[in-house]
């Protein structure tokens, strides 16, 4: 109210002066806070799913595989890969996209998803192994800049000449073959300089004019003898032409000979039938699918991305290959104290004994030696996550325990300054304690947000389930940050899982 008192007794030109300055500052005002955006426009999250593909035979040409998805990331959180946007299949496992199969971030083939089945309550993916087809040559342009060509002006340097009429000759003496208009004729340059001179059909014919080639006259052009085509050595060899008009000798008489377009085709020669050239079309670009869990199992990453990305290693480079050795044996031994079994301390002495004879008693009782046990199916993996970074050590084995059961050890490290590997995570279980402390198999190094930073893919083993799951190594930290869901094992395989 005290401001619109003011402004009533205000001059009347202070007044417009007012409005004008409000009229120009009001669009300033709206373009800065707008009040409303419209997302409509604004891009989709560039999704990127990470899966596991799990195959039998030889790498590229599997007898059979199958594609496990793991998480969907959405820009901001890991989406379960098994049922992110599902109708009913996932989106991960959508008839015609395309994963990346990777070994520690290094591309090694592509898998096309041709189809999608539900097995016990979990989606598996199913297609075909292809190689990655090999970048397109680039095609090269005129630069703006022509080649000039630079001639010598040394007239020392030895020079060839065609031997023409009235060329120079290096000599006055006749050239054997020489013709008379080039055999008088002197040069003003270096006499030393060699001379290269067309031979001509007198030399080969022993001076008679006519050359003789397999008892053939030569033909010879019009004009001088110094022109003319020199004649085809006898001696020289000569492929023979095959005379089409004899079946015999024609290609495709010949058993094995391939056909060309002159000949006619054989209507009874066999012929290769070629697929079509999209996957989806025809069940007979998939592969057979793997079910359960057979011996020589052997698993890979792969990663589909909306988005072109170049890819990024995530194997440790050892400035020393001994180092790597070295290394080992360090997270061997450290395996080793895991494994063992705990050493018994020795009892207690009696109250009635005096203080220095209990002193005595405990000095004289020694711990009991533990035997450390013998590891085996032993994995090192050394990779670096981030850039700049140190390595982060990924050991594991199995040994045999002191009442009969297997036992299993995971370790996470990363050396000091000094080379000696300081443990971030350890996990030991055994054969009866899968279901409270699964067995973790190390899977590989995966980018899982598309930020060129590695995180490391595990499976979970229990009893009768299994599980995947990734974990960040940050500031010495080792924590999970996604776990799918459980998947069902068959009988054969929660037996091979405790071998």
């Amino acid at each position: 109210m005290r401001l619109r008192h003011q402004y009533r007794f205000l001059p009347l030109k202070t007044k417009w002066l007012a409005a004008i300055f409000l009229a120009a500052a009001l669009p300033l005002a709206f373009a800065q806070y707008p009040g409303h955006v419209d997302t409509r426009t604004k891009a989709g999250p560039s999704l990127r799913a990470i899966a596991v593909l799990e195959w039998t035979g030889t790498a590229g040409k599997p007898s059979a595989s199958r594609l496990i998805p793991i998480a969907v990331f959405d820009g901001d959180n890991y989406q379960p890969g098994g049922l992110y946007l599902a109708r009913p299949q996932p989106l991960a496992l959508d008839a015609g996209t395309e994963y990346i199969l990777q070994s520690a971030g290094v591309p090694k083939g592509l898998f096309d998803v041709n189809g999608a089945q539900e097995v016990q309550g979990y989606w598996l993916g199913y297609g075909v192994w292809r190689k990655i087809a090999p970048p397109p040559m680039r095609k090269l342009s005129q630069g703006k800049n022509m080649p000039q060509v630079v001639r010598d002006a040394d007239d020392g340097r030895p020079h060839f000449s065609s031997g023409r009429a009235g060329t120079n000759s290096p000599s006055s003496a006749p050239k054997p073959g020489a013709t008379s208009g080039s055999s008088g004729q002197n040069s003003s340059a270096d006499s030393d300089r060699p001379v290269l001179v067309r031979r001509s059909s007198s030399t080969d014919s022993g001076g008679n004019g006519s050359s003789q080639s397999g008892g053939q006259p030569s033909t010879t052009a019009s004009g001088s003898n110094a022109n003319a085509a020199p004649p085809v050595d006898p001696d020289r060899p000569v492929l023979r032409r095959r005379d089409a008009s004899s079946p015999e000798n024609s290609v495709a008489y010949l058993p094995g000979g391939a056909e060309t377009a002159i000949e006619a085709p054989d209507p009874n020669r066999p012929h290769l039938t070629y697929g079509s050239s999209n996957p989806t079309d025809s069940e007979s670009f998939e592969e057979p699918k793997l079910s359960g869990n057979p011996m020589g199992l052997q698993r890979m990453v792969a990663v589909s991305d909306a988005a072109d990305r170049e890819p990024h290693p995530f194997d440790y480079s050892w400035a020393n290959p001994e180092d790597a050795a070295k290394m080992k044996t360090q997270m061997e031994a450290l395996a080793q104290k895991a494994l063992a079994p705990a050493a018994k301390t020795p009892e207690k002495v009696s109250a009635a004994h005096s203080h220095r004879g209990a002193v005595l008693a405990r000095r004289s009782r020694k711990a009991p030696a533990v035997a450390l046990p013998q590891l085996a199916d032993e994995r090192f993996a050394a990779y670096q996550l981030t850039y700049d970074s140190g390595a982060t050590v990924v050991f594991s084995a199995r040994a045999a325990g002191a009442t009969g059961k297997t036992k299993y050890v995971v370790l996470v490290a990363q050396p000091d300054f000094y080379g000696v590997p300081q443990v971030i995570f350890t996990s030991v279980t055994e054969d009866g304690m899968l279901d409270l402390t699964p067995r973790m198999q190390l899977v590989d190094a995966v980018d899982g947000e598309g930020n060129n930073r590695g995180d490391l893919l595990f499976e979970l083993l229990s009893s009768h389930r299994r599980q995947f799951a990734i974990y960040r190594v940050l500031r010495g930290q080792f924590q999970q940050v996604f776990a799918t869901g459980s998947l069902a094992l068959s009988s054969r395989q929660a037996a091979s899982s405790g071998s």
